[in-house]
């Protein structure tokens, strides 16, 4: 299979905040709808003795659903789940105790630090708590959740959208308690409790299927393959399958640094499949390994461009440039190349990008008036920054005098003195 098919059949991904109306509705449907208004009615039991052990068991069964509702919607289902049915009890309780502590490093920052500093720890939390709440629900593991770390890694993976889903968060939390203290006064005692736990209980589902679509939208960004995205002929083909999928089982036990060390070994060895190093830059990704991760990708376009998969060495080296806007390719040789699929497929900031790092690090390299030829074609034509061309073809005529390329440049060096002087005569 081609690059250029695997991009033409890769399903399209509405953003979020193009479906907030349908995000808001999603526990209005059937499924939803009965689970969280039987578990209000379970919160009753509270009013028993010792009835405040049995609500807890409530929560966790709700958060159960919550998170089953995010796994399903991580994997491209948009309709609720009947039932929790693939989510352990423990990922309830992480749940209850991920908030626990939240809210005690909330409460230890006001007696420690004041109103001030407090404050500023609340905000921080209010946008951590998002990316822990989807750590736990992608890896299963509460203390990598509680990680500075990968709260950082999710964000800056994410960017803005992120950001955005974490004030949303706040906004569904606070409707949440406007909602529930406009019905409080109105309503007799037993009814105000089930519309209460009813509130809660749509909020948590809604903001739980509002990071799951969040994970699915940037799936690739964060190192999650969507079970209902997942190419079934591709993976059959794929040569080294029984070892994606060891790894795909250790990052769902909460292992992804042992999935990262067996891809690792198996690249050192072999080589490994197309399949193999992607998944391992996805892993490397999400723990946050960036520096490893860009050393192998700049192995690995090495390795697509021997492959003739110049269009797939442009995307490795896109994200990378993301990652690093001072990346640069392992072998200044094949900058030209990949510079020039570069602007084939539009990616002219990658273009450019690549091209200004390589004559900044090899200014006598022999490849030099070739790649800066390239780069004034593309500011002139592409951007409209005529000027910045022409500056950059007279260093390198000075530097380059004799070039076999000088003929050509200087011609292109006189086209654009010529461009620059029509709207003068007009």
């Amino acid at each position: 299979m081609t690059d250029s098919t695997r991009g033409a059949s890769k399903p399209e991904i509405v953003p979020f905040w193009n479906r907030l109306r349908e995000i808001t509705l999603y526990p209005a449907h059937p499924h939803a709808l009965l689970t969280i208004g039987v578990l209000a009615v379970c919160h009753l039991v509270g009013n028993l003795p010792f009835g405040f052990i049995l609500d807890l068991f409530v929560w966790i069964a709700i958060y159960k659903y919550a998170f089953e509702c995010l796994r399903a919607t991580a994997d491209g289902r948009m309709e609720p789940p009947e039932i929790a049915v693939s989510v352990e009890d423990s990922l309830g309780w992480d749940q209850i105790k991920l908030q626990a502590i939240f809210l005690l490093l909330n409460v230890a920052a006001f007696l420690l630090l004041g109103p001030i500093g407090g404050t500023i720890v609340t905000i921080i939390l209010a946008i951590a708590l998002p990316g822990a709440i989807m750590s736990l629900a992608m890896d299963q593991n509460l203390l990598l959740a509680l990680n500075p770390g990968t709260w950082f890694a999710i964000l800056s993976r994410m960017g803005w959208p992120y950001l955005a889903v974490a004030a949303l968060y706040f906004v569904f939390t606070v409707s949440e308690h406007t909602a529930q203290s406009l019905v409080a006064p109105i309503l007799p005692p037993v009814i105000r409790e089930l519309v209460f736990y009813f509130i809660a209980h749509y909020v948590i589902v809604a903001t739980f299927h509002l990071m799951g679509y969040l994970i699915y939208q940037y799936h690739e960004e964060v190192g999650y393959e969507p079970a209902a995205a997942a190419p079934t002929l591709q993976r059959i083909a794929d040569p080294d399958q029984s070892l994606l999928d060891e790894a795909a089982h250790l990052v769902r036990d909460g292992k992804p640094e042992d999935a990262a060390d067996v891809l690792r070994q198996e690249i050192r060895g072999r080589g490994g499949s197309e399949g193999v190093h992607s998944q391992y830059r996805k892993i490397l990704g999400v723990l946050g390994r960036r520096d490893e991760q860009l050393k192998h990708d700049r192995e690995w376009i090495g390795m697509l461009l021997a492959q003739d998969k110049d269009r797939r060495a442009v995307d490795v080296a896109r994200e990378c440039l993301d990652l690093d806007p001072a990346f640069e390719l392992a072998n200044p040789d094949d900058v030209a190349r990949v510079a020039q699929k570069a602007v084939d497929l539009g990616n002219t900031q990658v273009a450019l990008k690549l091209l200004s790092a390589f004559i900044k690090s090899h200014p006598r390299h022999r490849d030099v008036p070739r790649n800066a030829l390239l780069a004034a074609r593309v500011l002139a034509e592409r951007m409209g920054k005529d000027d910045v061309a022409k500056k950059l073809l007279d260093q390198v005529t000075e530097c380059f005098p004799n070039d076999v390329l000088a003929p050509e440049i200087a011609v292109y060096r006189t086209f654009l003195d010529k461009l620059a002087t029509k709207p003068a005569r007009a």
